[in-house]
């Protein structure tokens, strides 16, 4: 018995028979010359080819040429499983041809195939987009059975938004006879599909592309018409270099996503969603979105955009101004009911684009959640509506992404404000007028306006209106936009409404839930196929919403290539902004230049440009902050005189923006320009007096230590946003320097309160414990931050100074060496991993930090200092003397640094030198109580006994608990045989320093002198415990144990003096020792 499989073929698709032998040509049925469809007759039959094979018959259309080559388009089941094919013409000429290899993108059941012939045949026009349904068409082909060139008239009777496998989605009528596979659908001369599959099979066997199955009452609708496959099915998955080198025309795509099918926890929020959201149609055509926010008794209310019910506002913002076109509108639920809107019920607010309605059912539909709070920057949104892409119908999306919060947000936006655009349903791309506040990543279109913006619960913080646009508004390329819920409390006494279910709790969500959030994110689907650039460019900024920027650039790039005068700048702009985001500062420069470049020369896009320089302007920010961490002041200074040179040209161009001198003022600080940085943020002041503006202005008084004026900016960040984490943290940052710890602390917390994941808050309060002393809360802390960003350089740095100050030194250089591998640049790590590798006398790796800090960071004095105490313990003096030296060049006031070098000086006899720096340390620091010690010593050896004296003096009162200028105060003392106040400072040097072998050895010394013996004894015994190598007390008691008559005892310590003495290489001091141990016959 013969398997099925052939039978079953030929059931799915049209039918290809076996061949039995090549017929002759035989011309079509002739039509009338006088006929108006003859002329489109001709040509459609000129370009329908005969396709025939050792085991099959089918037809193809012609669709380029390249050269002699001409390319046939046919069905890649007429085409399987041949080795050689023949190509007939509608001149009976047959000539051999061969399949175009790996032609399609994606598996569809279509083939392209070619041949050569230098016969002029004609091509078929194409048209590029999607065939509507009914349509008149005509289908063409070559029956397998007689070979004639046939023919027929039939409709379109159905399209499909999702495709049954191999791309099938256009369902028709027409009588199609086996050997049509392949054959045009013509609607007049136009070609827009082929034939593939004929009507009424045995097998049902339709299975869409996602290997889902129609429903039973769909697969009957389907089974009562042919299938074919649209021409625009090609154009869109067609290799690019194969629809470039044949010149066929870029489909009429439109921006569309793909999300994948929600489960988990993602399920659970778009379930809640949907049940919330409604779709409002318009009798205008277009459609918006809505959210049921109360019901009382059979009343729902609906929130929802103002624009949406009112669709002159895609022209004007001002809802009074004019009154709203006459179309009539209609709410669907969740469950698919439809019910009319009454304009009665409809009340809006002038000046923002919100509006309330109502509408009556007995059915039960659930009321969303308001949650009021200002999100946080990175925080997880969704926005859910109807989006109504082209001339598809609406259809569900749940989008999500991140959102700035208020203060980013109002920054992030291009321009401010901006131009409200009509994008071609009742989503319009537009300004920060009507009360948008919200700016966010979610993918957005036409028809979500009015939806809600969710937050990672799915509670409603905002209502969706509106999106970036681009290429005078018909290109979206920026961020989406909302109002948020707040403002729409502060306005339901005038809406008449109150919410139900509010809360101002944030969000919580668990670790899981938050992965969950991501891969759905992340796993959104922007096409790649075959478009125009305009679409091209819509995909790239798509991806870069997504984060996905590699792919971002790819897209752009495919723009690029296109060279559209009109919207090529965008693709260059894009293009820098995906750059940027990677770091690729210099290619991003360039990137937007060349959009600058290509910016065709028209008033209205002034904005646009201006925006181009802004950015510019913060990518040469960016390269000058780079330079300088890395110590190049110079080329930081040039970059910055870039980009205060870009910023101007953006302010000249567009005067009004407060963002561009907002950006001046960041430019100017850098320069160190403050006055003129102060004048810059004052206009951004003027223009806008928003929260940020008085932040920024606080930290340029703060960096000139203005304090009160700064304090008084930041009280005015918070009072105008109460929830500005920043305000709070730099205010705090101001009330640490004035000591005012309980008010810093009260600062941070609230910042941490209002941004629970705000490491740089947790970082600085760590920064604080840490000074208060309290270890375990500084710990705690830096762990936080280190949690919320692992890559948080700083937080490793400071949690590392806590683990040093603990001694918990392998943790500590652990933590430098963390933040050095995140930052390579940060001087300051290398420096304090010198200070612990020197501590733990690891001396090659100390000096190697500390030279790598000053590679990072030439006018590093402290590092250059710390490397002159390093070289100088190494006895390389003059690398020490030149360091100490630097130090002080780069920083005239570095008293310690004058203080070591004075030192130096000293051991090198160089008094005078040792002298001035010394002096110089005390003009620097009056209180400096080391330098009076040292400046003392110096006096002290040159006898001048009364200015040492001073010093000594000096340096107690300073430090009252300084040992050291005890101990030698009581040497200066002993010297002027003032032996009462020599033992009393021998005494306190005691007390102060218990283990202070040197001072029990002169107390001891003076002891004996004055016949104390017992006591002399005790404290040589003291000293000699304290330091089992102090030969000098050894010397002493044996003296001492002479004068007692003790020869044995004498002998002993004696030996043990001579044996250190000569280990020390005191060779005097042991000469001496060895001629008394020789008297006593030792």
């Amino acid at each position: 018995m013969l398997k099925p499989f052939p039978l079953l073929l030929s059931l799915l698709l049209l039918p290809v028979v076996p061949v039995k032998a090549l017929s002759p040509f035989s011309a079509p049925a002739i039509v009338a010359e006088d006929s108006p469809d003859a002329q489109i007759e001709r040509s459609i039959r000129q370009v329908t080819v005969k396709i025939t094979s050792e085991t099959n018959r089918g037809s193809g259309i012609i669709i380029g040429k390249k050269g002699s080559i001409y390319l046939v388009l046919t069905n890649a089941h007429v085409t399987r499983g041949a080795t050689t094919l023949q190509i007939q013409t509608h001149d009976g000429q047959t000539r051999t041809a061969s399949i175009a290899p790996n032609s399609l993108l994606k598996d569809k059941d279509l083939a392209l195939v070619e041949f050569s012939d230098t016969r002029n045949y004609p091509i078929a026009k194409i048209r590029a987009i999607s065939p509507d349904a009914e349509l008149d068409i005509t289908v063409t082909g070559y029956s397998a059975e007689t070979g004639q060139y046939t023919t027929d008239n039939g409709k379109i009777e159905q399209t499909r938004d999702r495709p049954l496998r191999e791309g099938y989605s256009v369902g028709y009528s027409g009588d199609i006879v086996q050997g049509m596979s392949g054959g045009g659908i013509f609607f007049e001369d136009e070609l827009i599909g082929i034939n593939g599959r004929s009507a009424h099979p045995i097998l049902s066997n339709y299975i869409y592309e996602d290997g889902t199955k129609p429903t039973d009452a769909e697969i009957q609708q389907m089974r009562a018409v042919n299938w074919g496959i649209p021409l625009h099915t090609l154009l869109t998955y067609i290799r690019p270099e194969i629809l470039s080198a044949y010149n066929l025309p870029l489909p009429q795509v439109n921006p569309d996503i793909e999300t994948t099918a929600p489960t988990g926890y993602i399920a659970k929020l778009e379930t809640k969603a949907k049940g919330f959201t409604v779709r409002i149609d318009s009798t205008s055509g277009g459609n918006g979105s809505g959210v049921i926010i109360a019901k009382k008794g059979n009343i729902y209310t609906v929130l929802t955009a103002d624009h949406v019910l009112c669709e002159n506002k895609e022209e004007s913002q001002d809802a009074a101004s004019e009154p709203c076109p006459d179309h009539t509108y209609t709410v669907v639920t969740s469950d698919g009911k439809t019910r009319n809107i009454e304009k009665s019920t409809i009340i809006r607010q002038e000046g923002v684009d919100l509006a309330v309605f109502q509408f009556e059912s007995l059915d039960n539909y659930p009321v969303a959640e308001i949650a009021n709070y200002n999100p946080n920057t990175g925080d997880f949104v969704f926005a859910a509506g109807f989006p109504k892409i082209g001339q598809n119908p609406s259809k569900w999306l749940f989008s999500g992404g991140t959102i700035h919060d208020k203060e980013g947000g109002l920054l992030a936006t291009r321009q401010s404000p901006l131009s409200t655009q009509q994008s071609g349903t009742l989503q319009s791309v537009a300004s920060l007028e009507g009360g948008y506040e919200l700016v966010y990543t979610s993918i957005t279109f036409g028809g979500m306006s009015g939806g809600a913006v969710l937050d990672s619960q799915g509670r409603v913080i905002g209502i969706h209106g509106r999106s970036e646009g681009a290429g005078g508004g018909k290109i979206q390329l920026g961020f989406s936009l909302g109002i948020p819920i707040s403002t729409f409390i502060g306005l339901q006494e005038r809406l008449k409404v109150k919410p139900q279910l509010l809360t101002t709790a944030q969000p919580q969500v668990s670790q899981q839930q938050q992965q969950e959030i991501i891969q759905a994110i992340t796993g959104v689907i922007v096409p790649n196929t075959n478009a125009k650039a305009d679409i091209w460019i819509e995909r790239g900024g798509q991806l870069w919403r997504l984060f996905r920027y590699e792919e971002a650039i790819k897209a752009f790039d495919e723009a690029i290539k296109q060279n559209d005068p009109d919207n090529v700048y965008l693709a260059w702009y894009g293009k820098g902004l995906a750059l940027g985001e990677l770091g690729k500062a210099q290619p991003a420069m360039e990137a937007f230049q060349q959009a600058i470049n290509t910016l065709p020369k028209r008033e209205d896009l002034k904005n646009f440009h201006s925006s181009i320089l802004q950015k510019q302007s913060v990518v040469y920010r960016f390269l000058g902050d780079f330079s300088k961490s890395a110590g190049r002041e110079r080329e930081a200074r040039e970059n910055y005189e870039q980009a205060l040179t870009v910023i101007n040209q953006a302010i000249s161009l567009v005067p009004n923006n407060p963002n561009s001198y907002n950006e001046k003022y960041a430019v100017l600080s850098e320069l160190k320009r403050y006055d003129e940085g102060l004048a810059a943020i004052n206009q951004a002041i003027n223009l806008a007096p928003r929260a940020a503006w008085y932040f920024n202005r606080g930290n340029l008084y703060y960096n000139q230590q203005k304090y009160d004026l700064a304090l008084s900016d930041y009280n005015k960040a918070i009072n105008i946003n109460p929830n500005y984490a920043k305000a709070y943290l730099n205010r705090g940052n101001l009330y640490i320097n004035q000591q005012k710890y309980d008010l810093a602390l009260s600062d941070y917390n609230q910042a941490i309160k209002i941004n629970s994941d705000f490491a740089e808050a947790y970082n600085n309060r760590g920064n604080l414990y840490s000074d208060l002393q309290k270890y375990k809360l500084a710990l705690d802390d830096y762990n936080q931050a280190i949690k919320i960003n692992p890559n948080d350089a700083e937080a490793y740095y400071n949690r590392g100074n806590l683990y040093s100050d603990l001694q918990k030194y392998d943790l500590a250089l652990s933590d430098y060496s963390k933040a050095i591998d995140i930052n390579p640049n940060d001087a300051e790590a290398y420096y304090n991993r010198g200070n612990l590798y020197s501590d733990l006398q690891k001396y090659d790796l100390a000096l190697s930090d500390y030279s790598k800090a000053i590679d990072i960071n030439p006018n590093y004095a402290r590092a250059y200092y710390n490397r002159g105490i390093l070289y100088s313990d190494l006895q390389k003096y003059d690398l020490a003397l030149s360091d100490y030296s630097k130090a002080i060049d780069i920083n005239p006031n570095y008293a310690r640094a004058y203080y070591n070098r004075g030192i130096l000086y000293y051991n090198q006899q160089k008094y005078e030198l040792a002298l001035s720096d010394y002096n110089k340390a005390i003009d620097i620091n009056p209180n400096y109580a080391k330098a009076y010690l040292n400046r003392g010593i110096l006096y002290y050896n040159q006898q001048k006994y009364e200015l040492a004296l001073s010093d000594y003096n000096k340096a107690i009162d300073i430090n009252p608990n300084y040992a050291e200028a005890y101990y030698n105060r009581g040497i200066l003392y002993d010297d002027l045989q003032k032996y009462d106040l020599a033992l009393s400072d021998w005494s306190k040097a005691i007390d102060i320093n218990p283990n202070y072998a040197e001072a029990y050895n002169n107390r001891g010394i003076l002891y004996r002198l004055q016949q104390k013996y017992d006591l002399a004894l005790s404290d040589y015994s003291k000293a000699i415990e304290l330091n089992r190598n102090d030969a000098v007390a050894y010397y002493n008691r044996g003296v001492l144990y002479a004068i007692l008559g003790q020869p044995e005892k004498v002998k002993i310590d004696l030996q043990q003096a001579a044996i250190l003495f000569r280990q020390q290489n005191n060779m005097a001091a042991y000469e001496k020792v060895m001629q008394i141990l020789q008297q006593l016959g030792g």
